[in-house]
């Protein structure tokens, strides 16, 4: 009971930054967007933010990929596999 309430107020949590976030962006871009804060435009630090984090999330996925690559263990060969075939197909002797 407790696993499932802790996802609910997860989920809750969620759609609550979710509505900030829409929030700010509809005021930082539409609304107000010459607002200055810690010295440069509010629609200018939005946009750079998203663009930092859109590349941020881009390099992970890359760097994932490459992660993937690099340990993935080298395939069995076609003769490997019809080796092991043909032993699991061969009647054991008694």
């Amino acid at each position: 009971m407790v696993h499932v309430l802790a996802s609910k107020i997860f989920g809750a949590l969620l759609i609550i930054i979710a509505i900030l976030i829409i929030v700010l962006y509809i005021y930082g871009l539409i609304i107000d967007p010459n607002r200055i804060v810690y010295g440069i435009k509010l629609s200018e630090l939005l946009i750079k933010y998203t663009i930092l984090v859109i590349m941020l999330i881009i390099a992970c996925i890359i760097g994932y990929i490459g992660y993937l690559i690099v340990t993935t263990p080298k395939p069995k060969s076609v003769e490997e596999f019809i080796k092991e075939y043909e032993e699991i197909g061969k009647p054991e002797k008694e």
